[in-house]
């Protein structure tokens, strides 16, 4: 996201702040006058039905007030996630667009067995990344046969020249069938390894260790001595 999109976002989460604030401290301005009316005033018992209706009237306005400002912030919080969701979209359209010339490269230059092995892997990872789109959440063991073709992809892309292994060991088996957000680790994966595997820059193949708790599946993703981390809520 463009800086100028985050400081005008982070701006507008301000004024919202404020306006809350401001309408808070004005309730409480409002009833500490009509307190200090009454203490003023000891013989009067009780306000007036008058006073009382504009009480009420206030309150009415100020809680529908709020309830607008948090409606507000709510669509907010939906369009940037559904900005994000869209960024991540238009990433994996590039890189299929890619993956396809590679494609058609090698079926050019008559490598067939390798050109069938994109092709296998790279319709199915396709398949995998509809389902994702479709749905907000992924079923867990689904998510890691997804990451299982985005790594064969990527490794016939570079001929097949480094090995990759996922460790599941440290995976709850009754996590498999709970979900995960969807288009967070595939896009994640891609992120990480992209760069190197256009370059042709792996050297040492692979490693991606799963686990998982109660609340959250973490990932690690480990390659040419560097670590990657990422982490995601499990419901």
């Amino acid at each position: 996201m463009p800086l100028i999109a985050i400081l005008i976002d982070d701006y507008n989460t301000i004024l919202i702040g404020i306006a809350v604030i401001i309408t808070t401290s004005g309730i409480g301005y409002f009833l500490g006058l009509i307190y200090q009316k009454r203490t003023k005033n000891p013989e009067e018992d009780s306000i007036t039905a008058e006073e009382n209706n504009v009480i009420r009237l206030r309150l009415m306005n100020v809680r529908n007030h709020n309830m607008r400002l948090k409606e507000l912030y709510s669509l907010k919080k939906r369009v940037s996630e559904f900005d994000r969701e869209s960024a991540s979209i238009d990433k994996s359209i590039y890189r299929l667009e890619r993956i396809l010339d590679i494609l058609h490269k090698f079926i050019v230059d008559g490598d067939e067995i390798l050109a069938e092995s994109i092709l296998t892997r790279f319709s199915k990872h396709l398949r995998q990344l509809l389902h994702e789109c479709a749905s907000n959440n992924i079923e867990v063991s689904t998510n890691v046969e997804h990451l299982d073709c985005i790594l064969g992809l990527l490794s016939s892309v570079n001929h097949n020249r480094w090995a990759f292994e996922i460790d599941t060991d440290g995976l709850a088996e009754i996590d498999l069938g709970r979900g995960v957000k969807s288009m967070t680790t595939s896009p994640w994966v891609f992120e990480k390894l992209w760069d190197l595997v256009i370059s042709e820059r792996i050297g040492n193949g692979v490693n991606l260790e799963i686990s998982s708790d109660t609340f959250t599946v973490k990932y690690k993703l480990e390659t040419n001595g560097n670590s990657y981390f990422l982490e995601t809520a499990i419901t």
